[in-house]
């Protein structure tokens, strides 16, 4: 299935029931809910919205927020990561979620989660300055351990 994925930052308007399912009644969001709820406490509700004709995704009142969306064959929205420059030097991931793969629950889509992650860090490397990647949904205790994701190598 990843081979089948394209990843894009416009996902057309007629996806939007897809997306909603995605993004706010995925089926393993119970994996990560203290992150979520740290990243909507922290930044603000994710909303998803129309804009020349594709779906976009602003998150409260923040400015420059950018999302990817990892699409299958048939066309409908697998993976999302929502991410903003929220320094200079960082990229911050306010949301990422993948659906389940083969549509099991509790069956985390590692292909397209590492997928989306591999553009983001390429979004990162193609931008001035950017040298880290912040996980907003990783626990508290892996952050201490590890503050940001490095970029060199």
């Amino acid at each position: 299935m990843n081979d089948a994925v394209a990843i894009t930052s416009k996902l057309n308007q007629d996806q939007r029931a897809a997306l909603e399912a995605l993004l706010f009644f995925n089926a393993n969001q119970h994996r990560v809910r203290h992150g979520i709820q740290h990243s909507i406490a922290t930044y603000g509700v994710p909303e998803i919205y129309e804009q020349q004709g594709n779906l976009r995704i602003r998150v409260g009142d923040i400015a420059g927020v950018q999302s990817l969306f990892a699409i299958a064959a048939d066309g409908r929205p697998v993976g999302v990561a929502v991410f903003v420059r929220e320094a200079p030097e960082r990229f911050v991931v306010l949301h990422l979620c993948v659906a389940p793969r083969d549509g099991v629950r509790d069956v985390v889509n590692i292909p397209v989660l590492l997928r989306l992650m591999h553009e983001i860090r390429g979004c990162a490397r193609r931008t001035r300055g950017v040298d880290k990647i912040e996980l907003v949904y990783k626990d508290r205790d892996a952050l201490r351990q590890q503050d940001a994701l490095r970029l060199q190598g």
